[in-house]
């Protein structure tokens, strides 16, 4: 399975390239503006192409158009999640995936921002994958496989030890988010996800 986000993310940044064949939304896009892909946000800014409250439903795009979306440090402001899942799930295609990047729970990125409104631990898109075994709590009628997940930025490190630690963290989420986050902090997540319909 290829992932989407190893294209999408470099040691050098974010590469944000679709071709014109793919229908690409930027959730709550703020002034970042990228070829090919649709912004999104409340505010009138140089990257939105539609100007629309993300907390109100539903948005005006149809169902199934999405091959992609991204939330870039979007999902933190929102003021219903599950809510929000569902009609990311409506306007997706089947199998179309979403690239969610979000600040990590115990970064200082989570609590400066006097608008975030919810914090993600490594198991916070579990509730919406049945594949996980949370998915049942049944808190959005709506469906995701997750593809993978990364603590901090989703590139391989150069550091051999640094990325071996990424690995470790990675298989053992549920004592990073416990405990060894406390000593090696990061300050973002990534989560790939699938639509599953």
């Amino acid at each position: 399975m290829d992932l989407l986000t190893s294209t999408l993310y470099t040691t050098n940044g974010r590469r944000i390239e679709f071709d014109s064949s793919k229908k690409v939304f930027n959730l709550g896009c703020g002034s970042q503006r990228y070829k090919n892909v649709v912004g999104i946000d409340i505010v009138k800014s140089k990257g939105a192409d539609i100007i629309h409250d993300l907390n109100t439903f539903p948005w005006p795009i149809a169902d199934n158009t999405a091959d992609v979306i991204l939330a870039f440090h979007f999902l933190e402001h929102v003021d219903d999640l599950p809510r929000i899942m569902e009609e990311i799930h409506r306007i997706s295609k089947p199998g179309a995936r979403i690239i969610i990047e979000v600040p990590y729970f115990r970064s200082v990125l989570a609590y400066q921002d006097p608008t975030h409104r919810r914090f993600f631990t490594t198991r916070t898109m579990d509730y919406f994958c049945s594949q996980t075994g949370l998915g049942f709590y049944g808190y959005a009628n709506a469906d995701f496989k997750l593809l993978d997940f990364w603590l901090g930025w989703p590139a391989r490190s150069k550091n051999p030890l640094k990325q071996m630690m990424k690995d470790f963290f990675k298989k053992h989420r549920d004592a990073y988010d416990a405990h060894l986050s406390r000593m090696y902090g990061v300050d973002i997540i990534v989560f790939e996800l699938e639509v599953k319909k």
